[in-house]
């Protein structure tokens, strides 16, 4: 018989609701919902500070609001727009870490099919149509007897639009009106007409999170580059999200929910995480009047954070309490009947065991002490030691690694998982700080520095702008050395000239050009998850936490060949085997559209002899695949699941 109590984390608020007890949390629960309430009657942005101790059940709290949204009986609730984010990033990072989630999120889909962000933009066309003479144009061209009710008129407005072919809705202006009246900005008018007609959806939301998009495919969406945008992604991510905020205004509320606020804190006693969440939470209040902020932390956070900051986010406090004997059989019991009718069990004399001095102990925990005495009070099989655990953590993690790291958010990941990694491994010889412009973060040792900059676009145009600004006047008189990450899946074409160019004066200028294979994105992606749940109370081996002091000792005396290679290359004093850059794009380019080929149709494409490709791919392993053969064939490097 399958355990009922093994699964006692809530890892998102998009699951499936599992068993749920009303009284557990209702504190809290009511607190959210009468933020909710308050936003939509008075307008105005409200917030909620909920705190409890790991295991208390803070993302279950968020998973049981999304449902009553979801199911409510009232409209107005059912529409409101929901985002979960767990705050795992870098302080200059925050902006660009909640506009991916959002973005993520408003793409999700709604139970009718639609997709949030759609029925948003129903609902703007709906309102703006009913303005003056647009009303009775539309009157005329839509279905006869459409009762006039804004709702009612944008569920319509949404059926037609996504039957109705495109070419034959000339008369629907409505997108140039909120470019020019309302104002939004013109990619995002093009960019919500194209979802408004089920156009390039990956593109979209590719654009709306902010990733690098090339020419070709800004192209599609008929969207016009944006230099400014990489000068400074971090405000222009500020600002996509206060938009989006913005033009759901009073009709449709967002419910932002933070979670995991701990991560933050990258190494103890570091505030900068926290002083960036604060002030973006502030920004969010005070810029506008329809979202409702909900912040899930520990109690112990209250002191990381300025007061004017922390005043915003706990405009409302609830707290999630331990559970006592009752509320504890109240959970066991709705696990029980989740389960089916034929599970049968009751709570031995041990179960006690379980709640401290006061007789309280957290959801989390109860459930773990459930789950041991459902099998006969002992684990399924030998008791796992931490080391045991975590590696068996770490080889999920990086296998479930593949999706996030082929998704746009490889910044993050090397941003993230390069400074965990120093934390973790170089104690004492090196540290990682912010930085500044283009230089994402710096490496400090005692007798040196390195600037770290990330350089993953797709586009061209902005790859190019951001080397050539390394290699500006800005560069004169530092004395640290300069590393530039990137992406090894990435090709820079023979046509992106420039770039070349740059990238190779750079080099010779003692710039060190760093591809992480593709394992090691895996892993760094494992690495920061695993320290973010570890942060939080959420990394738990039958219910007890385990701290990330421990993770990174583990991680320091277990570490994998890929992360060790990426550290060398990085921090590493010697010069590395040159590689002839030139080639190495050339052969990236190719594998880009063929995948697969001979080595000699690569040597005979490239104009060169096979053994200086065979050596080019040999001397840098992130490049490509090599099978001997007969005959010798190279595969372009994809992250996939290992097992």
């Amino acid at each position: 018989m399958l355990n009922p109590f093994r699964s006692w984390i809530v890892g998102d608020a998009w699951e499936v609701p599992e068993a749920d007890v009303g009284e557990i949390g209702r504190q809290a629960f009511d607190a959210c919902r009468r933020a909710i309430a308050t936003t939509l009657a008075e307008q105005r942005t409200t917030a909620v500070l909920v705190r409890g101790e790991p295991g208390s059940g803070k993302t279950h709290l968020m998973r049981r609001l999304r449902a009553h949204l979801a199911q409510s009986p009232d409209e107005r609730l059912r529409e409101t727009l929901f985002v979960y984010i767990r705050v795992s990033t870098t302080p200059k990072m925050i902006w660009r870490h909640l506009r991916r989630r959002i973005a993520d999120d408003l793409m999700r889909a709604t139970p009718d099919g639609s997709l949030q962000l759609e029925s948003l933009v129903y609902r703007v066309l709906a309102s703006e149509g009913s303005h003056g003479h647009m009303l009775d144009r539309w009157k005329r061209e839509l279905p006869g007897g459409l009762p006039w009710n804004e709702r009612a008129f944008a569920r319509a407005l949404g059926v037609m639009l996504r039957r109705v072919p495109e070419s034959d809705l000339a008369w629907l202006d409505i997108f140039d009106h909120l470019e020019g009246e309302a104002g939004l900005p013109p990619g995002l008018v093009k960019a919500l007409r194209s979802l408004v007609h089920r156009r390039d959806l990956g593109l979209v939301r590719a654009w709306l999170r902010g990733d690098s998009l090339t020419g070709e495919d800004l192209g599609k969406l008929g969207i016009a580059e944006d230099s400014t945008e990489e000068e400074d992604p971090e405000y222009a991510a500020r600002e996509m999200v206060l938009t989006l905020a913005r033009l759901a205004g009073a009709r449709m509320p967002m419910v932002l929910c933070f979670d995991q606020v701990e991560a933050l804190e990258t190494n103890p006693g570091e505030l900068s995480g926290f002083l960036a969440f604060g002030a973006a939470v502030s920004t969010l209040h005070a810029e506008t009047t329809n979202l409702v902020l909900i912040s899930c932390m520990q109690s112990s956070m209250e002191p990381m954070f300025r007061k004017a900051d922390y005043d915003r986010i706990a405009e409302q406090k609830a707290h999630l309490p331990l559970l006592g004997r009752q509320d504890a059989l109240r959970l066991v019991n709705a696990r029980l009947e989740a389960a089916g009718p034929g599970v049968v069990w009751a709570p031995p004399t041990e179960f006690d065991s379980v709640f401290d001095a006061l007789g309280l102990a957290s959801a989390r925990k109860v459930l773990a002490k459930a789950a041991e005495l459902f099998d006969g009070g002992r684990p399924p099989g030998p008791p796992a030691s931490i080391a045991a655990f975590l590696q068996q953590e770490w080889d999920s993690r990086v296998e479930g690694a593949v999706e996030a790291i082929s998704q746009g958010d490889i910044d993050e990941v090397l941003d993230q998982g390069v400074q965990a990694l120093i934390a973790a491994v170089a104690r004492g010889k090196w540290k990682a700080k912010s930085s500044a412009g283009d230089i994402d973060f710096r490496l400090e040792s005692p007798t040196a520095q390195i600037d770290v900059s990330l350089c993953n676009q797709r586009n061209m145009n902005s790859l190019a702008a951001r080397l050539r600004r390394l290699g500006g006047p800005a560069r004169n008189g530092r004395t640290a050395r300069l590393v530039l990450l990137r992406d090894p899946r990435l090709a820079i074409g023979k046509h992106a000239r420039a770039t070349r160019r740059y990238l190779d004066d750079l080099s010779q200028a003692g710039a060190r050009v760093v591809h992480p294979s593709i394992e090691a994105l895996q892993a760094l992606e494992a690495l920061r998850t695993l320290l973010a749940d570890a942060r939080s109370g959420d990394l738990t081996r039958d219910g007890s936490p385990i701290g990330p002091e421990t993770v990174q000792d583990w991680i320091a005396q277990n570490l994998p060949s890929c992360l060790a290679d990426l550290m060398e290359n990085i921090t590493g004093s010697e010069t590395p085997s040159p590689v002839n850059a030139q080639l190495r794009e050339d052969l990236l380019a190719l594998l880009e559209g063929r995948c697969l080929m001979t080595l000699e149709e690569a040597a005979s494409e490239m104009r060169q002899e096979a053994s200086v490709v065979r050596q080019l791919v040999l001397a840098s392993p992130d490049l490509a695949g090599l099978m001997e053969g007969p005959p010798a064939l190279l595969y372009r490097l994809v992250p996939t699941a290992r097992g």
